[in-house]
């Protein structure tokens, strides 16, 4: 049977942050490269870290709820302070609920102060001078961040959600587009900034817990419609994926999804997908796009992202994946062998939030992403040597058995005409 392959198509749209933003992605830049850090559990600073950076790129929404949290354990850990002069160390309540890969991250990241842990901390008075005024810088990130209602990002969506449809309508595929983001927060403001533009009742969520009343109606709906079937596996979780696919590739033209919606659906009726936020995995947007461009895609797929321009980070980090893993345009996606140029997903993550974290100019920031760069170019360069030599040298065993084989099989064959021709 002829099988048609399609390919991805790239649309980069840029946007340009405004100055509230950039003022409060500067101020929590500083703060987060700061040696000493309360509000940071010692165990996991590094995590926390690329995590806040995640949600700070992602809306001002999402870092204001955290910020929230962080103000909250920085005044607890002061009043313990105050009172004992020592305070468990303990990590940041309900992050998980904003970041749904944190459990799942938190495993993969094996930090050396894992030993610290939960131990008890000793605080001099300097320590509680440092602690107010980390509360009070805090407080002044979180006034900044719940300023911002408008935000460059999710305007440019808008943009690039129109040009996506008016792609994929030349492709002639239907009118659907997942929308990837890290954050359940930003997940929400997403569904409020789409429905006050056009999308109101065309869109559905997906997550990790998927407990909103628009699911849960979805659900109830699909367990009636198929009653009696065996499409109802049983187990609550499993069907409920099932009714709000089903319901995406029947009734709503977007789906607005968080990395739950990257593991174990099948989404070849879509073919627009937008990386509203840009992990830092390319394992990661491998497996988000592969729902759509997969085996079963009718169409070529449209994939989208978003560049902030005046980030030299950003721009570093989107030119790394789109050029050396090639993972939005073609026919095949990132290879085996080039994301095997990297240990795992997770150390490139490591990578690029160590140099976030160390370099403060744009220069520092250009001379380290260029050294990641000739390092990957030879790490991918061996890969593919040694994968072609594979390669050569399983082909030429396998044509000479096939060869053998079809020697002795054309032999017996002409032996029993032989024999057949004698016998008449």
């Amino acid at each position: 049977e002829y099988i048609k392959y399609t390919k991805r198509i790239p649309l980069t749209e840029d946007y340009v942050p405004t100055e509230e933003e950039n003022q409060l992605y500067n101020g929590m830049s500083e703060y987060l490269q700061r040696p000493k850090l309360f509000a940071l559990p010692t165990s996991q600073r590094q995590l926390i870290t690329l995590i806040l950076r995640k949600l700070l790129a992602s809306s001002s929404f999402a870092i204001a709820s955290t910020l929230d949290r962080l103000v909250f354990k920085v005044t607890k850990l002061l009043e313990e302070a105050r009172e004992q002069k020592t305070a468990q160390e303990v990590g940041i309540e309900g992050i998980e609920q904003n970041f749904e890969t944190y459990d799942e991250l938190a495993d993969e990241w094996e930090e050396d102060e894992d030993e610290q842990k939960d131990k008890k901390v000793s605080y001099a008075d300097d320590d509680i001078l440092l602690m107010k005024k980390e509360r009070a810088d805090l407080e002044q990130f979180r006034g900044w961040a719940k300023k911002i209602w408008k935000n460059s990002k999710g305007d440019a969506l808008l943009i690039a959600l129109k040009k996506g449809f008016e792609m994929t309508a030349q492709l002639g595929a239907q009118k659907k587009a997942i929308i990837f983001t890290e954050s359940t927060v930003t997940q929400s403001y997403l569904l409020s900034l789409l429905s006050d533009n056009g999308y109101r009742g065309k869109i559905v969520l997906f997550n990790g817990s998927n407990n909103d009343v628009k699911s849960k109606v979805i659900y109830q709906d699909w367990i009636l419609k198929h009653k009696d079937s065996d499409k109802i596996s049983g187990s609550k979780t499993a069907d409920l994926r099932a009714a709000l696919v089903e319901y995406f590739k029947e009734e709503a033209e977007i789906m607005i999804a968080t990395e739950a919606g990257a593991e174990g659906v099948n989404l070849q009726f879509c073919s627009l997908v937008i990386n509203y936020d840009l992990p830092w995995n390319p394992q990661r947007i491998e497996q988000r796009i592969g729902r759509c461009h997969r085996y079963g895609q009718k169409h070529d797929v449209v994939v989208i992202n978003f560049v902030n321009r005046k980030n030299a980070a950003d721009r570093r980090v989107y030119e790394l994946l789109d050029q050396k893993f090639n993972l939005f345009k073609g026919v095949f996606g990132a290879s085996d062998e080039v994301l095997g140029s990297i240990e795992s997903g997770v150390d490139f993550e490591k990578r690029i939030a160590m140099i976030l974290q160390t370099c403060r100019s744009e220069e520092e920031i250009d001379s380290a992403f260029d050294a990641l760069q000739n390092e990957m170019d030879v790490n991918i360069q061996s890969n593919l040597r040694d994968t072609r030599q594979k390669l050569l040298e399983n082909f030429d065993a396998e044509v000479h058995e096939k060869l053998k084989v079809n020697i002795r099989e054309s032999k017996a064959y002409l032996d029993t005409y032989d024999s057949w021709l004698w016998e008449t």
